[in-house]
């Protein structure tokens, strides 16, 4: 089962920099390694578009969405990702980017 979800260029970014946390995350019994394994995953597909967009933005791919397919596990693993992150986020614009992408996902997923 697949999820897709359609990004901003910005808010794509806004998301790939928030969950970077999970590189520096450490798994020691098997079920949380399991789990980080995942959330790697997901960090990895979004790094990859985030560089994607960093290479090819200019003023008209900015307003472009961009589609992200994410896996059912990938996608639950991401919204847990983000609301775990967003308690830490003190700039309003970003926490509503972040919240919006956790409503879409929830959406999805429900």
């Amino acid at each position: 089962m697949k999820i897709d979800l359609k990004l901003n260029p910005e808010t794509a970014l806004i998301i790939a920099a928030t969950i970077e946390a999970v590189y520096n995350t450490k798994a020691f019994t098997r079920r949380h390694k399991s789990t980080l394994s995942i959330a790697i995953d997901v960090a990895a597909k979004l790094d990859a578009k985030a560089v994607h967009i960093k290479a090819k933005m200019n003023l008209f791919d900015a307003k472009k969405k961009i589609k992200v397919s994410l896996k059912f596990h990938e996608a639950d693993m991401l919204e847990l990702l983000l609301i775990q992150q967003l308690e830490g986020v003190q700039e309003p614009y970003i926490r509503q980017e972040i919240q919006k992408t956790i409503n879409e996902l929830n959406q999805k997923l429900a």
